[in-house]
Formats: structure tokens, C-alpha cells, sequence
């Protein structure tokens, strides 16, 4: 590792995809600054303890990168989350605010040519026939009062997860256009049901059969690596022209469901 190695922060890297992608990014050659609320021993980079489900947590962890970048940072990926099985209040913490409020805090690092990937959600893929509702909530000033509205609605209580994965998606467009003139690209991947130590929690909130079905329809779940590859590829060089898009990674999933009642002959498609 050099001190010209593309400094990157990951968020989630004591397990599942965030851990895969700091491994992958560790094996070409980048300096991953891994962040996780749970203790990750012998981590290939330097390792940052802390909570993102509080603006005081998200603080400390943007000066403690800062502290181990002090010339700046080449990407952010935002992957750390919780299933749809926490608390509600935890869940829009964490899966909103905490990839909202780490953007904010570390976008003066943040360098130009640099790219951010939040992890969205193929369950979220139809976010944009909600995008005034999610925005009101996840561009919020006053968070605690949003928070407040948001939990006496129990449609979202009820759907949480969903409800928060629609908005990293919304917030991922809202910011590619914010930083568009600074240089800064913004994306997100939407992985389907993936093998992870959350999968059962995925289930529990979703429903076995359904979620099952995916792997029984394709084959297999995805794997880490599946989703850690893609989220590679938009923090490169590489990906240097796509901005504000959402990588739907699920394997032909939500095109094999969208499409069934086409394929079964139940219904025929309109004719251009």
C-alpha cells in the first residue's frame, strides 16, 4: 500500500456485502477506511468504531477520517443497515439519516473525480411514485420532527424497511445533482435477496415464501461478492460517466416478476 493508494470508506464491513467489498477493494490496491459499529479485528486498512444512528456518532466517525485522510477521500460506500425487524425508529436512523448525515459530514474530503455508492434495495424499485412523500422525510432539516411524523404513520412503521431503502434511493439522485458541478458521482445498487447474516431477518420481514421463491426462480440467492463486484465498478475510474443511476443487482428477479403476466399469457403486452 502506497501513500498514493484511492483512500475509500466503507460503512457495514464486520460482515456480509460491505464486508466483501472491503476486501475486494483491499486486494486492488485501495486504502479502505472500514467503518462499523461492531469491532472488526485484524482489518486490512484502518478500522473506525462508531454509530451512525445519531448526528453526534456521524460526526465523530467524519473526524476520524479525516484524521486518517487528512488530504482527502476518493469515495464513499454507503452499505452498513439494519433489516426491517429492528425498531422502526432504527431502522429510518440508520438507513436514512445515518447515509444522509455521512454524506453531509464528509463531503468537504470528498475529492473531485470521487464517487459515493449507497445500497439501495431492489424491493425499493418503484420509490419514485412515493419521491414527495420520501423526500419530505429524508431531506428534512428538523430530523426529530420528521422522525415523529414518519412514526405515527403506520403504513411506515409497518413498512420500514421498504420505506427507507425508497428513500436512500431518492436521496442518491437528490445528491448526484447537488454535486454534479463539483465533480462528485453519486449512485446506488439495489441488490435482491442476498446471503448474508440478515437474509433470515429479510425473510421474517418479507416472508419466507416469497423470498425463497427468488432462489428457487434463479437458481441461487446472490452472494456478497455479486453485489461487492458492482459496487467496485461505480467507485472506479472506470464508471466515470454514470451518475444518479440505480445498478438494480438481483439477478433478473424484479424483470422475471414484472413480467409474468405477460409470459404466462394471462395478459398480452400493448402493441407499440
Amino acid at each position: 500500500m502506497t501513500s498514493n493508494s484511492p483512500q475509500i470508506v466503507i460503512t457495514g464491513v464486520a460482515s456480509g456485502i460491505g464486508k466483501e467489498t472491503a476486501q475486494l477493494l483491499s486486494s486492488r490496491g485501495y486504502h479502505v477506511i472500514g467503518v462499523d459499529r461492531a469491532p472488526v479485528e485484524d482489518f486490512a486498512g484502518t478500522f473506525i468504531q462508531g454509530d451512525l444512528s445519531d448526528p453526534t456518532g456521524v460526526n465523530q466517525i467524519a473526524d476520524k477520517i479525516r484524521e486518517t485522510a487528512p488530504a482527502g477521500i476518493d469515495g464513499l460506500a454507503n452499505i452498513a443497515g439494519v433489516p426491517g425487524t429492528a425498531p422502526a425508529e432504527v431502522v429510518l436512523n440508520i438507513n436514512v439519516f445515518g447515509v444522509r448525515d455521512l454524506i453531509q459530514a464528509v463531503r468537504p474530503q470528498l475529492q473531485r473525480g470521487s464517487s459515493i455508492v449507497n445500497l439501495a434495495s431492489a424491493v425499493a424499485y418503484q420509490w419514485r411514485a412515493d419521491k414527495a412523500q420520501l423526500a419530505e422525510f429524508a431531506l428534512a432539516a428538523d430530523r426529530q420532527q420528521a422522525m415523529t411524523q414518519a412514526l405515527a404513520d403506520d403504513h411506515i412503521v409497518g413498512h420500514s424497511y421498504l420505506f427507507s431503502k425508497q428513500c436512500v434511493s431518492l436521496l442518491s439522485e437528490y445528491f448526484a445533482a447537488e454535486f454534479v458541478a463539483d465533480g462528485i458521482r453519486v449512485n446506488s445498487v439495489s441488490p435482491g435477496p442476498v446471503e448474508t447474516p440478515i437474509l433470515e431477518d429479510f425473510k421474517n420481514d418479507h416472508g419466507c415464501d416469497k423470498v425463497n421463491s427468488a432462489a428457487t426462480t434463479l437458481g441461487r440467492f446472490g452472494a456478497p461478492a455479486d453485489i461487492a463486484q458492482c459496487i467496485a465498478y461505480l467507485l472506479s475510474p472506470e464508471a466515470g460517466w454514470v451518475n444518479g443511476t440505480d445498478l438494480r443487482v438481483d439477478g433478473g428477479l424484479t424483470a422475471y416478476r414484472e413480467t409474468a403476466q405477460f409470459r404466462d399469457g394471462s395478459q398480452q403486452p400493448v402493441q407499440a
